[in-house]
């Protein structure tokens, strides 16, 4: 297999969403796969208005949670600058871009032109580079890339295919602005290229760049990479994913109380499927072994909460992740109380809900009834006589037990039930109210031994046969 050195580049302006994740793993997951590849990160901040310190320690603390290692230091685009206009002014004086001094006015009436006409061209100044005295101004210009006004350019993508489009189509980017600075396509360039990147990994919003970036790189005969364009992730909805479809940010879903795995299980799978036979439950080892870019849909995928939640279901049930709920708990901020007030209880809490969670943190919508000290029933719920005429001998046996264990409990109740001749939901529902003021939950067994004997015995003591 090809050694394949690949990079996550992302822009800090914005937190880790899970689009930009899922590049992120599928370009880890593609530099696992041998031992002599490598993964870079590259944190793109030119964009001074724009780019946040705290974007990009949420950016870099995302990944490590993910588990997604990188080599060496991370690189950063602004530290290059030098770099980026070193290349552009080569390119300058190999006659491959040109300076221009085109207003603003100028380019806006060229683009409309190109609108109203319905041209395919797109370049705007046409104007600047066969002009000798605008090539030889030491100010006020922008450098442009000089894209051949003739021929075609190809991409072979291994995810979109094979892709042709005219040059005439291709636009004499700006490289350089009027303030000195790089622009980010250029930067990307040159800054893959001095990683020795041979294999891009990027979104298909990225495909129209690949065309217009593909010119650095033949001008300056550096090898070409390797490209992959992934199709984007929509909500449900059919729009581009976002903010309205919920909390799309990674560290947001680890504190509601997502697990890695589940993330990860739920991305992998969007646009590409490892298990003809339907099981949709992968491990990163697993994806490692089996990923096949080329076999991912390049039709867009959608996100829905209700598969991540059937994964983070899955994963948060396995007794190993146990630990991971203890975390959870010492540092969310409500579940710390309990936690500490109680951690056997808590735990025993975790493993009665745990089958019906989607996420941790759903799980202190049912805890406060088991701590509350001051606890009393709802008077105002009913029930049959029948009820009334066994409650107290039930209390009685319950008394009776000494060893407080839902096994033994459920062998009270059991008894209890064919002694009297009874069904079961005759005594359940009106006992689980008494306990926990609702008729729907654990079974009763499993509440009893959360609660523990003394409380239990209390609570149902609170209700009076009138």
């Amino acid at each position: 297999m090809k050694a394949y050195i690949t990079r996550f580049a992302p822009s800090p302006t914005g937190y880790l969403h899970l689009g930009s994740a899922r590049t992120a793993l599928i370009n880890y997951i593609i530099s696992s796969q041998n031992s002599y590849s490598k993964f870079f990160l590259r944190i793109e901040d030119t964009d001074k208005l724009r780019s946040k310190e705290k974007y990009k320690r949420n950016i870099i603390e995302g990944l490590k949670w993910l588990g997604i290692q990188w080599e060496s230091e991370i690189q950063i685009q602004s530290k290059r600058i030098d770099r980026h206009i070193e290349i552009a002014n080569k390119l300058l004086k190999d006659k491959f871009a040109y300076k221009c001094n085109c207003s603003i006015e100028k380019l806006n009436k060229k683009r409309e032109e190109i609108k109203n006409k319905k041209l395919k061209i797109k370049k705007v100044c046409t104007t600047c580079k066969n002009n000798q005295k605008i090539q030889t101004l030491n100010s006020n210009y922008v450098i442009r890339i000089k894209i051949p006004e003739i021929g075609s350019t190809t991409i072979k993508d291994n995810v979109q295919g094979k892709i042709t489009i005219n040059n005439q189509e291709i636009d004499d980017y700006i490289l350089i602005r009027e303030d000195g600075s790089p622009t980010y396509m250029l930067s990307v360039v040159v800054d893959d290229h001095d990683l020795n990147v041979n294999y891009i990994i990027r979104g298909d919003d990225h495909l129209n760049n690949t065309f217009r970036q593909l010119f650095i790189y033949k001008y300056l005969n550096w090898n070409i990479p390797e490209y992959s364009h992934l199709s984007l992730i929509y909500g449900e909805d059919g729009s581009k994913l976002s903010k309205r479809h919920g909390a799309v940010n990674i560290l947001e879903l680890k504190q509601k109380g997502y697990l890695r795995e589940a993330i990860i299980n739920n991305l992998i799978l969007l646009g590409w499927s490892p298990n003809p036979n339907g099981n949709e439950i992968i491990s990163i080892k697993e994806i490692v072994e089996k990923f096949d870019i080329k076999e991912i849909s390049k039709s867009s995928s959608i996100f829905n909460y209700k598969k991540l939640n059937f994964f983070n279901n899955y994963y948060l049930r396995i007794p190993s992740n146990k630990k991971i709920f203890e975390d959870f708990c010492k540092t969310n901020n409500i579940m710390k109380k309990y936690y500490i007030k109680d951690k056997v209880k808590l735990l025993k809490i975790f493993e009665v809900y745990k089958k019906n969670l989607s996420s941790f943190d759903e799980i202190i919508d049912f805890i406060d009834v088991y701590y509350n000290k001051n606890y009393t029933y709802s008077t105002n719920q009913k029930f049959d006589k029948i009820f009334d005429n066994y409650f107290y001998d039930f209390v009685a046996k319950l008394n009776l037990l000494n060893d407080w264990n839902t096994e033994k409990i459920e062998k009270v109740i059991k008894n209890f039930i064919i002694e009297k001749k009874i069904k079961f939901v005759t005594l359940g529902k009106p006992i689980r109210f008494i306990l926990i003021n609702s008729i729907n939950g654990p079974s009763i067994s499993e509440i009893f031994t959360i609660l523990g004997k003394k409380v239990s015995i209390e609570r149902l003591n609170q209700y009076i046969i009138e």
